[in-house]
């Protein structure tokens, strides 16, 4: 089994005898181990439901809309021009 950054660690389960002579059955037949056939089941998941968490999604209509705004020009804003023109106070400190 190939680990991330070297290293392995262990995760325990607690299930019962059933269960774990069906996972154990399983894994043979697909001709892995244990522990390589529950990861390769549940690895695309958990990576899939981060995933869906964390990736913003937008119709090609909303795409389109979202690069056209980031193709205007930046408005104006005095208060910024200002405050990014003042000296800094971190400046030779």
């Amino acid at each position: 089994m190939e680990s991330w950054m070297g290293t392995t660690t262990k995760i325990d389960l607690r299930i019962d005898e059933e269960k774990k002579r069906v996972i154990a059955r399983a894994a043979k037949l697909a001709g892995q181990t244990v522990t390589q056939y529950v990861l390769a089941l549940v690895w695309p998941d958990a990576q899939q439901r981060i995933a869906d968490e964390t990736r913003l999604r937008l119709s090609p209509r909303d795409w389109q809309r979202f690069c056209e705004r980031l193709d205007e020009p930046p408005r104006d804003i005095p208060e910024l021009r200002r405050l990014l023109e003042r000296p800094s106070r971190f400046r030779d400190a």
